[in-house]
This record gives structure tokens, C-alpha cells and sequence, in this order.
């Protein structure tokens, strides 16, 4: 299995990000808030947002692995930017936890979009 994602998987610029924030569809979770648009792409991409409410960096770090290793397993549907966001809660829950509240809010965002 890939270990990291490709440079296509990635939302990397800060207008990239504001697009799917400000036009997507909001699903909010227990540990996260999902933001979910079409990119129009063949491909999915990932953009994490771990402010410092987070904590410090060493948190905030642990917090985006957490975040990326679930987008590697599941994904979603093909052609859609996803933009998550941390709350400051997640570097500390059981990662069976955390999986179960993404997959909910990924599910939830799939039926909105």
C-alpha cells in the first residue's frame, strides 16, 4: 500500500482551500468538520486544517498523520476535494474512534453532495 499521497491527492494552496471551504458542503463530526466540493478531477484530494487550538506543533503534526492515514484507506468518491478540519481532541482518541467519526461524516457529506 502507498505510504504517502501523491502530489495530485493534496490541496496545497490557501485559495484552493477557502474555494472548497466557502462553496462545499459542511458535515460535521464529533472529532471533525468535513468540507467536501467536486474538483472536476479523476482524482480525490485532502487539505488539513489543525490551527493551534490544536496545541503545539508536535500535536498539530500527529494530528494531520492521524487525518492523512484515514483519507489513504478510504478515500471517498473519485473528483472531490475534502478540506478537514481538527478539532483539538484528536490527537489523544483511539484511532478506531476517530475512523468511525470520519467515516460517519464522510458518509454524511456523500449524501449531501
Amino acid at each position: 500500500m502507498q505510504r504517502s499521497l501523491t502530489r495530485r491527492e493534496r490541496i496545497r494552496r490557501r485559495p484552493e482551500f477557502q474555494r472548497v471551504q466557502h462553496n462545499g458542503v459542511r458535515s460535521r463530526g464529533r472529532y471533525l468538520t468535513l468540507f467536501t466540493l467536486p474538483n472536476g478531477m479523476n482524482v480525490a484530494r485532502l487539505g488539513i486544517i489543525a490551527t493551534r487550538r490544536v496545541g503545539g506543533a508536535v500535536r498539530r503534526n500527529r494530528a494531520k498523520r492521524r487525518v492523512r492515514e484515514l483519507f489513504r484507506h478510504r478515500k471517498g468518491r473519485p473528483g472531490i476535494d475534502m478540506v478537514v478540519l481538527v478539532r483539538p481532541v484528536v490527537p489523544d482518541v483511539p484511532i478506531d474512534a476517530l475512523e468511525a467519526d470520519y467515516r460517519r461524516t464522510l458518509r454524511a457529506a456523500s449524501g449531501a453532495t
